[in-house]
């Protein structure tokens, strides 16, 4: 009897043990999920204070004055884009930082002149405009006006007078145009030496050199090893007193000649 007795205490003894850690054990998890609902409070109303904050800043800095746009400063501005660019940075005032400059900057990329800018917010109230303008490289005589054209054929602007610096294309229709601007680079070998440029089917590209009467029709390459030949050969064979008219060097080794009157022998 005492024996068992005994098994039984010890059994009541393990259920209360069990059942006291069970306890324990739910009043733990509870205190946990307590804690963490606090940590998880506090959190957000720590990120609504922030949220807020941000938002009273960024409205206050947005409403107030001292960033509003007082100097737009130009730097390498275009020559002939200037009533253009005044007239875009009207529709760009108010603050500083509230200014869109992915939308001024492609305003101002479509001004013919301008080839890409640099814009930048100089706090408190100054935006900066860095233009990188694009090189005029030859000029086209058309109705008595000469367009300013870059080494991609956009036209820049036009003039009454011709430019000292640049080549003279003319006598071309506009569509002629397109088939001189892949010869630029061999062009521009020989850019001292021109008068003007032109076009004539079907031999293509025309050069006029200064102080000499043909015309020269190069073809596709080496410009200026082949105008160089042919003088030396003009020179040996005593040419001079020939009324050439046109010279065709589009063929390799060979030339043609075209003479105002025939040449009697």
């Amino acid at each position: 009897m005492r024996q068992a007795s005994t098994i039984g205490l010890r059994g009541e003894m393990d259920f209360f043990r069990r059942n006291n850690n069970r306890h324990i054990s739910r009043q733990k998890k509870i205190k946990t999920i307590k804690i963490k609902g606090l940590h998880l409070l506090f959190i957000c109303v720590l990120l609504v204070l922030i949220g807020v904050t941000i938002y009273m800043s960024a409205r206050f800095l947005l409403s107030w004055d001292q960033l509003n746009v007082k100097t737009v400063r130009l730097v390498n501005s275009p020559k002939y884009g200037k009533a253009k660019i005044q007239k875009l940075l009207t529709y760009f005032q108010g603050n500083i930082l509230g200014l869109s400059l992915d939308q001024l900057k492609k305003e101002l990329v479509g001004i013919d002149e301008v080839r890409d800018v640099a814009i930048s917010r100089i706090l408190p109230s100054t935006v900066e405009i860095r233009f990188i303008l694009r090189k005029p490289v030859f000029q086209v005589l058309m109705r008595n006006r000469y367009q300013i054209i870059d080494v991609e054929g956009v036209s820049l602007y036009s003039q009454s007078g011709p430019r000292s610096d640049l080549m003279v294309i003319r006598g071309i229709e506009k569509h002629e145009l397109e088939d001189i601007i892949p010869y630029l680079g061999e062009l521009l070998k020989i850019k001292d030496s021109l008068d003007y440029i032109g076009y004539r089917e079907p031999y293509g590209v025309m050069v006029k050199l200064k102080g000499m009467k043909e015309e020269f029709f190069p073809g596709d390459r080496d410009y200026a090893a082949k105008i160089a030949y042919f003088l030396k050969v003009k020179k040996l064979l005593a040419l001079n007193q020939h009324h050439i008219r046109k010279v065709d060097l589009r063929f390799a080794n060979r030339f043609y000649l075209e003479f105002d009157k025939e040449v009697v022998n």
